[in-house]
C-alpha cells in the first residue's frame, strides 16, 4: 500500500511539474512579444510627438520652392518599409497641383484660415496585422492671411 501512495505522489508531482513548465513556456514567449510591441508603440509615440512642427515645416520648405499647398507627404522612416504619412486638409480652398484654388471669398481669413493635418504613424508594417503599430494625430494649424494669397 505504500508503495502505490508513493507511486502515486510521483505521478502527481511529474504532472504538477509538467503543468508549470508549459505554463512557464508560455508565459516567456508573451514576454518577448510584450517588450517588442512596448518599444515599436513608444518609438511610434515619439515620433508623434513632433507631429505639428514636422507638418509647419513641410508647409515652410513648400512655400520657399514656390509651392502654395501640400495634399500629403510620405516619408519611410525608421526602416523602409515603416511609413509616417502627413495629410494636409484645407476647409477653405482646394489644392491641386501645389496650387490654391477656389479660394472661399467669404471666409475671413483671421478666423476661418486654418489648415487641419492627420498625422499617422505606420510602424513594423508588411508583416502580420497583430504585429503593426499605429498612431494617428490630428490637429489644426492656424496660418497667416497672407499664406492664402498667391503670389
Amino acid at each position: 500500500m505504500k508503495k502505490a501512495y508513493i507511486l502515486l505522489n510521483i505521478v502527481f508531482l511529474i504532472s504538477i511539474l509538467g503543468l508549470f513548465m508549459s505554463l512557464n513556456l508560455t508565459n516567456s514567449s508573451y514576454l518577448a512579444r510584450i517588450l517588442r510591441d512596448s518599444y515599436y508603440y513608444t518609438q511610434a509615440k515619439i515620433l508623434a510627438q513632433n507631429a505639428e512642427e514636422l507638418a509647419k515645416y513641410f508647409l515652410y520648405e513648400a512655400k520657399k520652392e514656390d509651392k502654395d499647398c501640400l495634399n500629403f507627404i510620405i516619408i519611410n522612416y525608421p526602416k523602409s518599409n515603416d511609413k509616417i504619412k502627413i495629410e494636409y486638409f484645407y476647409p477653405i480652398a482646394e489644392c491641386e497641383n501645389f496650387k490654391l484654388y477656389n479660394i472661399n471669398q467669404d471666409a475671413n481669413l483671421s478666423k476661418d484660415g486654418i489648415i487641419i493635418v492627420n498625422f499617422s504613424v505606420a510602424l513594423n508594417t508588411k508583416k502580420e496585422v497583430n504585429d503593426e503599430i499605429l498612431i494617428n494625430k490630428n490637429f489644426t494649424i492656424k496660418v497667416r492671411e497672407n499664406f492664402w494669397i498667391n503670389p
